[in-house]
């Protein structure tokens, strides 16, 4: 699920950073899912490009489901525990020779999920079909809490800017018990005293 989302959003923010002429894109590539550090300590970001990484998955309980039972169509319960609903917090970050292009960039990503903050099946024809609905939003930090960020990525500040994708759904379809429903009891006097 989690891969999906974000291919979803990289590949719908390169479509509408290459229609943008001011950016004058000529590369296929414009926004890649990666780390910021690779495993050497070194940006792992390719130059001149934008990076989408998850820095953090966290629950949203609000709106966490209780039902755990459910019933068939031939009449049949079954358990399975409810669905999680996931926040995704995504940083883009810029790695641009040039200070001017990365923000350029960062401000094509801000106008976009201002334009499109919600993904439906109806306005992204190109949505998996597991993915119900995308809620992103702007994620803002202080100074203090974007130091400790970037510190536990284990990087020195690039030009960015952190979103929270909201509503991704988690549902396994294991069932831990199937049977037929409990329609009555019938009890003896034994059973009674």
């Amino acid at each position: 699920m989690i891969e999906k989302a974000l291919s979803l959003l990289r590949d719908e923010l390169t479509a509408y950073l290459k229609r943008l002429p001011d950016l004058n894109i000529t590369s296929e590539t414009v926004v890649y899912l990666s780390h910021i550090i690779d495993f050497d300590g070194k940006i792992a970001i390719p130059d001149n490009a934008l990076g989408l990484t998850l820095v953090n998955i966290e629950e949203d309980r609000v709106l966490k489901s209780q039902l755990a039972t459910s019933q068939t169509p031939d009449g049949r319960v079954s358990h399975r525990n409810p669905e999680i609903k996931l926040n995704l917090h995504l940083l883009f970050a810029g790695n641009f020779q040039s200070y001017d292009t990365g923000l350029k960039y960062l401000s094509g990503v801000v106008r976009f999920f201002q334009a499109k903050n919600v993904f439906l099946q109806e306005n992204t024809p190109a949505m998996d079909p597991s993915l119900e609905k995308l809620i992103i939003e702007l994620f803002s930090l202080d100074l203090e809490q974007q130091n400790h960020l970037w510190g536990s990525l284990g990087a020195k500040y690039l030009p960015s800017v952190l979103y929270r994708l909201r509503l991704i759904a988690v549902q396994e379809e294991l069932k831990s018990m199937e049977g037929k429903p409990i329609k009555q009891i019938h009890l003896t006097e034994a059973e009674i005293n």
